[in-house]
């Protein structure tokens, strides 16, 4: 797929891009190559210029569930937590009792189920992040996309939601597509590391990650982990041959 905007900025160049049932992508590469518009064609948000993509559900006779994290929470401020959790079922009409029950079930699921009633002034960066998290996985998604949700938090912070969220994912086997700006988050967190040209983005090359998930803190430390983060320092700095096959680190 391909995407320019209205003003003629040429944002990605035949992208193309499969990804498994369950499968965790990080999406590596440079400030302005495109990886937030690719999450927001995936999302729906922005149309296509040309090619085509589909996002597939996990059940037959439905849509695809797509959820969204955002780099800032973008939580109603005058709104409870447990609120603004339920919103995307309050759009569905869905009823209040049930609504309730998946919004707080959502809540236990990140840590934040002592802090329904609490408004998001009231929270940490981290917290408040825990709630979007929560909001998009209420619906149960088959894919969820995230916009480097974690850029703006503390580094033992990030640590501990990267580690939440592969908990999460092992345990729902939600699809997942990440973007990110650190090597050691894409490398920690992913199956597969994509990496982006600079504009317009293309997929210059991939690295796929062998090590069993949902991954130790520890693994951050051994000699694989670090491997990886220099193969991809790489491929971002052109220092690696381009391909389009996958290298395994495990």
């Amino acid at each position: 797929m391909s995407k320019t905007f209205a003003d003629g900025l040429h944002t990605l160049e035949a992208v193309s891009l499969e990804v498994a049932p369950g499968e965790f992508i990080a999406l590596l590469g440079p400030s302005g190559c495109g990886k937030t518009t690719f999450l927001r064609v995936a999302a729906g948000l922005e149309p296509l210029s040309d090619g085509r993509l589909t996002v597939k559900s996990a059940a037959p006779d439905r849509p695809a569930e797509i959820g969204y994290v955002f780099q800032t929470p973008t939580l109603m401020p005058w709104a409870s937590v447990l609120a603004n959790v339920r919103l995307p079922l309050t759009l569905r009409k869905k009823p209040r009792k049930s609504a309730d029950a998946e919004a707080k079930a959502a809540l236990e699921n990140v840590g934040l189920a002592d802090f329904a009633g609490a408004l998001p002034r009231q929270l940490s960066g981290g917290m408040a992040m825990r709630a979007s998290l929560a909001r998009a996985l209420v619906t149960r998604p088959d894919l969820l996309l995230l916009d480097e949700p974690f850029a703006a938090l503390d580094e033992m912070t990030r640590f501990r939601l990267g580690d939440e969220l592969m908990e999460l994912q092992a345990t729902q086997k939600f699809t997942v597509l990440f973007v990110t700006h650190s090597l050691y988050e894409a490398a920690f967190l992913a199956d597969r590391v994509v990496v982006f040209s600079p504009r317009p983005g293309r997929i210059i090359g991939e690295v796929r990650n062998g090590a069993a998930r949902p991954r130790r803190p520890d693994y951050r430390t051994s000699q694989p982990f670090q491997e990886l983060v220099e193969e991809l320092r790489r491929l971002l700095s052109g220092d690696a041959e381009l391909s389009s096959s996958p290298q395994n680190m495990s």
